[in-house]
C-alpha cells in the first residue's frame, strides 16, 4: 500500500485535520508533558506567516489513516531565496512504511519548481539524523534547546539584573510593549534586530541580510496571525538608535508555555550588561501579562557561549540537543530515486 499525498493550502483544506492528527500524535510521544498544540496556533504558523517567509505543506495518508506531514518554509529575504527549511513528521505508529520518502518525493520537486535548490532542517532524534545522512545532507551546527521553569527563577537575581543594570547610568533607555511593535519604535527595533547578523553559524550556509522596516512590521503581524502574543523589550542607545532587543511569545491556547524569541545586542553596545537587562525585564513583562506562564523554551547554537552563559545563569537548563542538517535539494531528490529502493525501504 502506497501513501497518498496532498497539499494543504488552508485550515479549511480537508487535509488539515489529518495533518493535525499526525502533529498531535507525534507531540504526544516526543514531548508528552507539554500542553497540546491548539489548531488555531498551528494554522497560523502554516498559513499566516510573513510574505517573505511563506510555507507550503503536504499531508500523507496510508490506508485512509493520517500518516505524515511535510512543511517547507521559504526564506525570501533577497539572500536566501533559494533555501527552504524542512520539517518532516511521521505518525509514530506508521514509521518505516515509506511515508517520509513519499512526502519528500512529492514536495521537493515542487519546491525545485519554485526556485529552491538548498534545504536545511533540525531532525528530532537519531533516526531523523540517520535519514538526513542517507539523503546526502550533512551536519552543519549543533543546537541546544533549553527550558526555564518559572518556579525555579531566582527572583532576587532577576530584580538585580533589572534595577542594578549599568545601562541607565550610561544613557541607555529601556522601552517595552505587548503585541505588534508601535510605529515610533519600529526603526530602532529593526536596527537592534540587525545585531543577529553576526550570530554564530558554524558550517551553515545561511545569509543574514538586514530587514527593512516593512519586513519587520510584516513579521510582527505574522506572529499575531500565529496567535502568538509578543512581549518585547528594546534598549535605546543614548543617540536614540536601537542598541538591543529581545522577544518572548505566549499563545493564548496554551498560556503556560512560552517561546523565547530572538535576543540581540548591537556590537557597538556590547559590554554594558544590556543582554541581562533585556532578558530579565522582558521575562518580568511576560509574567505580568501571562500569569499562567510556567515554562519558557529557547534555542541557542552550542557555539554561542555568550548567550548560553546568560541563559544558564538565568536558570535555563538543557532540554535536548539538535544537529542542523543542510544540503542540495537535487542531492536529496537523487537519493529518493527508485534505483535506491533498498535504502528507501528504511525511510
Amino acid at each position: 500500500m502506497e501513501p497518498v499525498v496532498a497539499e494543504i493550502t488552508s485550515a479549511d483544506s480537508p487535509g488539515f485535520a489529518a495533518a493535525m492528527v499526525v502533529r498531535r500524535e507525534f507531540d504526544a510521544v516526543d514531548e508528552p508533558d507539554d500542553p497540546p498544540l491548539p489548531e488555531e496556533e498551528w494554522a497560523g504558523e502554516l498559513f499566516g506567516p510573513a510574505t517573505h517567509e511563506p510555507r507550503r505543506a503536504w499531508v500523507a495518508t496510508l490506508g485512509g489513516r493520517p500518516a505524515g506531514v511535510l512543511v517547507a518554509q521559504r526564506l525570501l529575504d533577497g539572500e536566501n531565496d533559494g533555501r527552504a527549511i524542512l520539517e518532516l513528521i511521521v505518525h509514530p505508529d506508521l514509521r518505516r512504511r515509506g511515508v517520509a520518502r513519499t512526502l519528500l518525493a512529492t514536495g521537493l520537486p515542487e519546491l525545485a519548481e519554485d526556485g529552491v535548490d538548498d534545504v536545511l532542517g533540525w531532525p528530532y532524534d537519531d533516526s531523523g539524523n540517520a535519514l538526513s545522512a542517507r539523503l546526502g545532507l550533512t551536519s552543519r551546527q549543533d543546537e541546544r534547546c533549553s527550558r526555564l521553569r518559572i518556579a525555579d527563577v531566582d527572583e532576587a537575581q532577576q530584580r538585580s539584573w533589572i534595577h542594578d543594570a549599568p545601562g541607565p547610568a550610561k544613557g541607555y533607555r529601556l522601552v517595552q510593549w505587548q503585541g505588534v511593535c508601535p510605529d515610533e519604535h519600529l526603526t530602532p527595533f529593526r536596527q537592534a534586530s540587525d545585531a543577529l547578523a553576526d550570530a554564530p553559524l558554524d558550517d551553515m550556509e545561511l545569509g543574514t541580510p538586514p530587514l527593512t522596516d516593512e519586513q519587520v512590521r510584516e513579521r510582527e503581524e505574522g506572529w499575531a496571525r500565529r496567535t502568538w502574543q509578543a512581549s518585547t523589550s528594546l534598549v535605546l542607545a543614548p543617540d536614540g538608535g536601537g542598541a538591543g532587543m529581545t522577544q518572548l511569545f505566549v499563545a493564548p491556547g496554551r498560556p503556560q508555555f512560552g517561546h523565547q524569541g530572538d535576543t540581540g545586542v548591537v556590537a557597538a553596545h556590547r559590554g554594558h550588561a544590556l543582554g541581562r537587562w533585556l532578558k530579565a525585564a522582558n521575562l518580568a513583562q511576560a509574567r505580568a501579562a501571562h500569569p499562567e506562564l510556567a515554562v519558557v523554551q529557547t534555542y541557542n547554537a552550542q557555539s554561542n557561549p555568550w548567550m548560553l552563559a546568560i541563559n544558564v545563569e538565568m536558570g535555563f537548563r538543557p532540554h535536548r540537543t539538535f544537529a542542523t542538517y543542510q544540503g542540495s535539494l537535487a542531492g536529496v531528490v537523487a537519493a529518493l530515486r527508485p534505483s535506491r529502493a533498498a535504502t528507501d525501504a528504511a525511510i
